[in-house]
């Protein structure tokens, strides 16, 4: 379990460049390559709650804990899929608005899941945030 949680921080932190390739034309072609980033980091951590939703853990005293269960719910990753759902279909629609509605993705997330569920998936939710907020806005 140690080295999927390490191997996905790493995924998250490499996944965006904090700069456009200097081959791109500025302008309309950074703005496609900015919502890209966004929606790889997006994407990254829809991967990785929907990954978490298939290890089942069990407890070790059974008479006195639930039965066994996943360890990321499916209620809180279906609020996962379907935040980043809606927000990459508002990239696909308004590229220019790529950090606006990343971050929007992000708080969707963290406004609509359990406690239990922050409590399992933070580390992701703040690596998506720092990766979509690493990307340099074109001036």
């Amino acid at each position: 379990m140690k080295q999927f949680i390490l191997v996905a921080c790493l995924l998250l932190s490499s996944s965006c460049a904090s700069q456009a390739p200097p081959n791109l034309t500025p302008g309309s072609e950074v703005r496609l390559w900015q919502a890209n980033e966004t929606a790889v980091a997006l994407g990254t951590l829809q991967h990785v709650v929907i990954e978490l939703n298939k290890v089942i853990v069990c407890p070790e005293l059974p008479a006195i804990a639930p039965p066994c269960h996943p360890l990321v719910s499916d209620d809180n990753t279906r609020i996962v899929i379907d935040a980043v759902a809606d927000g990459l279909t508002t990239l696909r629609r308004v590229p220019d608005g790529w950090r606006e509605t990343g971050l929007a993705a992000i708080v969707r997330v963290e406004n609509r899941l359990d406690a239990a569920g922050m409590g399992r998936i933070r580390v992701y939710v703040t690596a998506a945030r720092a990766a979509i907020t690493s990307i340099t806005a074109t001036p």
